[in-house]
């Protein structure tokens, strides 16, 4: 496996079972399958490709008999009775809100959700902490240069974020903090892009420019206090 996903496995506990969300490849359930995981393993991809592979993967590896794999879009056809913990990872946050508000009994503290947005990081985290879910926990997985954020969120608790920290999750959370500032600097040189970019043209609507603007300068004062390499 990647460091992404390594870095997902390295947050999963035995359990009565999990459900991995798009699962692509079967790389994760596979290998929990062959490293002494005991509960109930669920594959589940909304495309037949996909989870043919993960199919092929799981019997080449021997743990076919492990493993259930459920062609459906999301969490539609996966027992609720049968995970504690659920896995929804490589995909935009958008699409981790929709899967997440379809299965409402996913809204409960009996299940630990390791979610790995690869885009629209900020929705997803309006929505957490919007939707009643708390950050209990934030790793950032570095892989080829690409930094990739993992959130482990559970749902009764509460977790206040600045605008800020919708991007970037919030320090305190971070596991890796030299990782953290790194990302914060991506972002911050991001939204600084953006903002030169708006504020030379004569197109953007002024009160885009003032919401860009004061998220600037959230990162910068986020920069100002974490990042002591500046």
């Amino acid at each position: 496996m990647d460091r992404r996903l390594s870095t997902i496995a390295s947050q999963i506990e035995n359990g009565l079972g999990l459900a991995d969300v798009g699962t692509d490849h079967g790389f994760l359930p596979v290998h929990l399958a062959r490293h002494g995981y005991t509960g109930n393993l669920y594959a589940s991809d909304i495309n037949e490709g996909p989870l043919q592979t993960a199919i092929d993967n799981a019997a080449h590896a021997g743990v076919s008999d492990r493993i259930k794999f459920l062609l459906c879009d999301g969490l539609r056809l996966c027992p609720p009775e049968e995970v504690d913990t659920i896995v929804i990872a490589g995909m935009g946050g958008d699409m981790i809100c929709r899967i997440l508000d379809e299965a409402e009994w996913c809204m409960s503290g009996k299940y630990k959700l390791i979610l790995q947005p690869m885009t629209k990081q900020d929705i997803l985290r309006y929505w957490l902490v919007n939707n009643g879910f708390e950050i209990c926990r934030e790793l950032i997985a570095e892989d080829a240069g690409v930094l990739y954020q993992i959130l482990t969120v559970r749902f009764g608790g509460e977790t206040r974020l600045t605008d800020g920290e919708l991007f970037t999750g919030k320090y305190e959370l971070s596991e890796d903090k030299t990782l953290y500032v790194r990302l914060l600097r991506e972002q911050h040189r991001r939204f600084g892009k953006a903002v030169h970019e708006m504020s030379s043209g004569d197109k953007c609507p002024k009160y885009k420019l003032h919401l860009f603007e004061e998220l600037l300068g959230q990162l910068t004062e986020m920069r100002e206090q974490y990042d002591t390499d500046k």
